[in-house]
């Protein structure tokens, strides 16, 4: 049945049109504008316009990857620094292979003045007390403490660091 000169496509069926529309690998996700011109050329039914965005709404797969729908939240700046070693991050990067030595993770320090990168083997069960003699081994004797400590996802591993410091 033609209206138009286009097909009318029934009820049960419309989904399936939009779905190949929308979904398809060669149009890949696109929005209801894009839709509704694609389906309106060849295809007719009443109220396309309110279906067509209703079905792009409730799309799972653009919900979570179009950036538009994303809340992005404000960054929070990291100080300016003046000195070096004023300050330092710090991550457990991990889930390599074994190395001869037995190490599958890496221990990332970064001197955030110049943005050298420090990057140490470590073990994936490695304590923050090991983690804390390990940084100190490599840096305190040249450089002592540093004024923060930056970035470090272990509250441990932070408490691990102030007594260090002490000493």
């Amino acid at each position: 049945m033609y209206y138009l000169g286009k097909l009318c496509i029934p009820k049960g069926e419309r989904v399936h049109v939009i779905r190949e529309a929308h979904t398809s690998l060669v149009s890949g996700h696109f929005g209801v504008e894009k839709i509704l011109c694609h389906v309106q050329i060849f295809c007719f039914w009443p109220h396309m316009k309110n279906i067509v965005t209703h079905y792009v709404k409730g799309c799972v797969m653009c919900s979570v990857s179009k950036h538009s729908n994303r809340k992005l939240g404000l960054y929070t700046p990291l100080l300016i620094l003046n000195h070096p070693w004023e300050s330092v991050s710090m991550d457990l990067v991990g889930g390599f292979p074994l190395s001869r030595k037995i190490h599958d993770y890496l221990y990332v320090v970064v001197h955030r003045f110049s943005k050298m990168c420090n990057l140490m083997p470590c073990k994936k069960k490695i304590t923050a007390e090991q983690t804390a003699y390990l940084f100190f081994s490599m840096f305190g004797s040249i450089l002592g403490c540093p004024h923060r400590l930056c970035q470090i996802n272990t509250l441990a591993l932070l408490e691990s660091f102030g007594p260090t410091c002490g000493r």
